[in-house]
This record gives structure tokens, C-alpha cells and sequence, in this order.
């Protein structure tokens, strides 16, 4: 520390949160599994001389989880919780219309994106971490666990908490630029430092201007969370009142550990066994490129020009069979024990993880059906149910931070636009009374994974369709987007052939009758069907 130099209150307690982390050895937990995820498994390894093969069984495994939770479609539905309001109805459709901004707020803030890169964090790190703030709207920005701070680190419910403090590492001008902003006055106290070992993943940086750690401390006050924003040494805003009843911050464990506010990752686990199957590969690979091959041995005193070259020529002295003057040895065979061990471990870690072949997509969708694919699938992800109802407890949670701000940011009216029941656009305004009489709730709606439940679909109407249980429109009706087929060219050929139907001229049935032989005409009165059948070929229908 310089001379002179003061200390912020959130430099002490962000150095205190840095202690506690090192302790749990989060940071180079952190570390470690990042580069296992990404296949860089040999770092700091000593080989000796060994090959270094990577044959990454966690990538698939955690991809595998992170598709499997994502297959579900989700919607944020918002509900008036105050029935016992005289304008109930009317509160209703305010939600009705919020639940619609949300769907609307879901693309333009690409929370499908961030939802995927977020359980990969977690699926990773151990913990999920998004931060909303508003800036002309609401924004939001993904945070590693390695940059969250708390008060209590035994208690994982983070609304709980005495305070939370995000860590950002910036640049230096950046960072003078927004003090300038607020008018701070010891510019000259913002530095740049080398403090990087708190960061996630590969942290390099410029050697230009240099960075430095800014903290973003929230804490509670009369019932709103206020925040406050400093350098080590320097503080950007004292104390600004956010008035949000609620942290902007959704977090969730992927595996929740007893008495802990972070999680632990499916990655900790799988390393050991990563490890030893990567050993073992190396050991087969060195054994044989030293062994797979014949040595030769020779007769020193009558080979001239010994070479284990392909197709060189040997000279030798002497009128002695060539057996007596070379040979060959055979090295041993490697252990089967090896080779079992090898496809053992490998098989049986993807099992315990619940990520057999199944579960991983090999399957060949021509050999099943899509009722048998989803039943596998819906089947193999029962072991994440608890992982994915902290994920939508999450989305409740971003759900609740999104109408906390609306409702702050609503003094002169929301304005919003959203998508009717037509997929037109439209522009709502709601009044500030109103969000204070909504009393809003929330609920997540949890669609179909679309992928296979499409397939079988398609599979019932097929089957509808060749016995004759609907007609063709139907068929044509029913079918999803997602199945491959030119639905809306076929809708278009079925109306165009009613239009030419409706535009054939019609026939005069005695005219027609008169025409036929007599017997014809015979057979046609007692039976309508003939009658039915000639007017149709007439008319080119058959």
C-alpha cells in the first residue's frame, strides 16, 4: 500500500471475501476445471517423455447436461396477486400484457444465450451468477462465482444476504473516465495493479495502460437496496439508493453443498478419472511406438550395413543362411488388463453421470421411433431434475428482478411493446398505481423439448393419416413447423385446388344419364356410387 493510501471499506471486505475463497480453494478449483473442460489436461504435467493424449470424457458429459435443461422450452408468466381488488380484471390484463413484455424483453436481452452460458458456468465453477442493471433499459451481464462476494458464506440464499460486492477487473482510463463522471477528485489514486489470480479461466492482459479491480457493493437499507462503487482506494459513488425491494442478482448452485452459499461442479469429480484415463492412453501410446514393432538383431561380424529401413538392400559376408546372420525379436503383448481398464473407466464414469450413449444422442433415429427416443431421453434426465428446478427457480428469480425495476422505472408510465395475439406489434402504457396494486407473482412455463416430441408427433399423424382417420388438411393443420415439410406451400396447394374445384363447370345429370348406355344408366340409378365415380372422371377429379 502507498504511503498516505486509504483503504475503502469494500477493499476490506472484498480482501476478506478473497481469504475465505482461498481457504475453500475456489479459485484454483475454478481454474482447474476450466481447462478440463476445454481439453487442456497435461498443464504443469511432467511427462517424462510419455505422449500426451486428451481424451475428454467431461466435455460431452456437461455439454450433455447443459442441452438436456435447455430442451425445454420456458416462459415467463406473471399473474395479479391481489384477487381481493375490485379491479381484478383489469389487473389481470396488465399482467397478461407484462407476461408479453417479458416474452419480448426474453429476445431482446438473448436470455436464451445467456441461459446456456450461464449453466455452463455453473456445470463448470459450481455456481450460475447473472447481474441486471439499467442503462436506458434493462441490461444483463454474466459473473463468475470467482467475482461474487457475500456476507455470510454459510448461507446460500443470496436475498438473505447483509451485502453482496462484485469484483470487475477494468481498464485504468475506463475507470478515470467514470470518475470524472461522478466528479472525483484523487484520480491520481487509480492505478493499475497485477492482482489477477482471482480471475476465472486464462486471465491475460495488455501491458499498456494496465487495469484494476472496481468493487459494486449492494447492501439493504429501510427496505431498498442501495449500492456503492469503489477502487482500492477511491470511491466512484458514496451511497445511491437503487429503490428495489430486491438484488439485482439471480444466482443458483448447480449442486448445492450443506451449509455453503457456493455449489460444487460435476467437473471436481470427473477430474481423477479424467486423469487416469489420459495415463493410461499415454502408457498404451508409448508402449506401442517402442514396442508394436519387430527388433532386429545381427551378426556384427558379417552384416556390412545394417538398416531397418523399408526396402534398403543389406550387405553380408560369408555363405551362412541369412536366419544365422538376422533376426527379429517379437516384444510382449501389452496387458489386456489395459485395454479393459481404459474402456471400463470410461463406460462406467459416463454411467454413474448419467450420460451413457443414450443419453449422449447415439441413437439411430432410423432403427427407433420417436416416442421410444423420448422416453429414453425424457428417461436419462431424471437424475437432473434437482439441477434444473434450481434453474428455474433462477428464471422465477430474474422474473421477480424484471418487474422490481419496471415497477421502478414506471414514475411516468411504463411504455411497452410486445407481440399480440395476431404477432402484431403493440405499445402499451402502465401507470405506476398500478404495479403498486398488482402485487405481481410469477410462474415459469416449462414447454415441451421440441426436438423428439416433434418426431413422434409426426409419427401419430402419419399414422392418422394412412388409416384414414383425417383428412388431409388436417394432416397438413397439425404438422409443426420444426418437421421438414413446406407447410405453408401445402396449405397454399390445398386451397388452390378447392378454388379449381369450386371453378369446375357443373354438369347436367340427365344430360349426363342420357349419355350412357342403357344399361349403364340402369346400373347408375339403383347404385349412386357409379353415378358419383363417372361425374368425377368426367370432371377430372380422378
Amino acid at each position: 500500500m502507498k504511503k498516505n493510501e486509504q483503504l475503502t471499506n469494500e477493499w476490506v471486505l472484498y480482501q476478506r471475501g478473497i481469504d475465505y475463497k482461498n481457504r475453500i480453494g475456489l479459485y484454483q478449483t475454478s481454474q482447474d476445471n476450466n481447462k478440463f473442460f476445454q481439453g487442456d489436461q497435461w498443464q504443469g504435467v511432467e511427462s517424462e517423455g510419455l505422449p500426451t493424449p486428451v481424451f475428454n470424457i467431461i466435455k460431452p458429459v456437461i455439454r450433455y447436461k447443459v442441452s438436456t435443461i435447455m430442451q425445454n422450452d420456458v416462459k415467463i408468466v406473471y399473474t395479479c396477486g391481489n384477487a381481493t381488488s375490485p379491479n381484478y380484471p383489469q389487473l389481470e390484463q396488465f399482467a397478461d400484457v407484462l407476461t408479453k413484455y417479458a416474452s419480448t424483453m426474453w429476445e431482446r436481452l438473448k436470455m436464451d444465450f445467456l441461459n446456456d452460458n450461464v449453466l455452463k458456468d455453473a456445470a463448470i465453477q459450481g455456481d450460475g451468477v447473472c447481474h441486471f442493471f439499467w442503462e436506458d433499459g434493462i441490461k444483463a451481464e454474466l459473473i463468475d462465482n470467482t467475482n461474487l462476494y457475500v456476507a455470510n458464506q454459510n448461507y446460500p440464499n443470496i436475498e438473505e444476504q447483509e451485502y453482496i460486492i462484485i469484483s470487475y477487473r477494468q481498464n485504468v482510463s475506463k475507470v478515470k473516465r467514470e470518475a470524472e463522471k461522478y466528479k472525483v477528485k484523487d484520480l491520481d489514486l487509480i492505478t493499475a495493479d497485477t492482482d489477477i489470480n482471482e480471475q476465472a479461466g486464462e486471465w491475460v492482459e495488455l501491458q499498456d495502460e494496465g487495469m484494476c479491480i472496481v468493487l459494486l457493493k449492494y447492501w439493504k437499507e429501510n427496505g431498498t437496496v442501495h449500492f456503492r462503487k469503489s477502487t482500492k482506494s477511491v470511491v466512484m459513488v458514496e451511497n445511491e439508493d437503487t429503490m428495489l425491494k430486491r438484488y439485482p442478482i439471480a444466482f443458483f448452485n448447480w449442486e448445492s453443498v450443506k451449509n455453503s452459499f457456493h455449489g460444487v461442479s460435476d467437473v471436481t469429480g470427473l477430474i481423477p478419472n479424467q486423469k487416469y484415463i489420459n495415463t493410461i492412453a499415454a502408457l498404451i501410446q508409448f508402449s506401442t511406438m517402442h514396442t508394436a514393432f519387430p527388433k532386429m538383431v545381427y551378426n556384427s561380424s558379417l552384416i556390412d550395413n545394417p538398416d531397418n529401413a523399408v526396402g534398403v538392400a543389406i550387405g553380408v559376408n560369408g555363405a551362412e543362411n541369412v536366419k544365422n546372420m538376422i533376426d527379429y525379436i517379437m516384444p510382449p503383448q501389452i496387458s489386456v488388463d489395459a485395454f479393459k481398464m481404459f474402456d471400463t473407466t470410461i463406460t462406467l464414469t459416463k454411467d454413474l453421470m448419467g450420460a451413457n450413449e443414450s443419453a449422449l444422442g447415439n441413437i439411430n433415429p432410423e432403427k427407433a421411433s420417436g416416442r421410444s427416443i423420448l422416453a429414453i431421453i425424457e428417461q436419462s434426465a431424471i437424475p437432473l431434475e434437482s439441477i434444473r428446478r434450481r434453474f428455474f427457480n433462477y428464471i422465477e428469480d430474474i422474473a421477480l428482478i424484471w418487474s422490481d425495476m419496471w415497477r421502478i422505472h414506471s414514475q411516468e408510465g411504463l411504455q411497452v411493446t410486445f407481440e399480440n395475439d395476431n404477432n402484431d406489434l403493440q405499445t402499451a402504457i402502465i401507470p405506476q398505481e398500478v404495479f403498486d396494486e398488482l402485487m405481481l407473482e410469477t410462474k415459469i412455463d416449462i414447454g415441451p423439448s421440441t426436438r423428439w416430441t416433434e418426431r413422434a408427433l409426426m409419427e401419430t399423424l402419419d399414422n392418422l393419416l394412412t388409416n384414414k382417420y383425417m383428412p388431409f388438411e388436417w394432416y397438413v393443420e397439425l404438422m409443426p413447423e420444426g418437421s421438414g415439410l413446406p407447410k405453408a406451400r401445402l396449405k397454399e396447394m390445398i386451397e388452390q385446388a378447392k378454388i379449381q374445384q369450386m371453378q369446375q363447370p357443373q354438369m347436367d345429370i340427365d344430360a349426363l344419364l342420357d349419355s350412357l348406355p342403357p344399361e349403364v344408366q340402369q346400373q347408375a340409378l339403383q347404385d349412386p356410387s357409379i353415378l358419383e365415380n363417372i361425374i368425377a372422371e368426367r370432371i377430372g377429379v380422378q
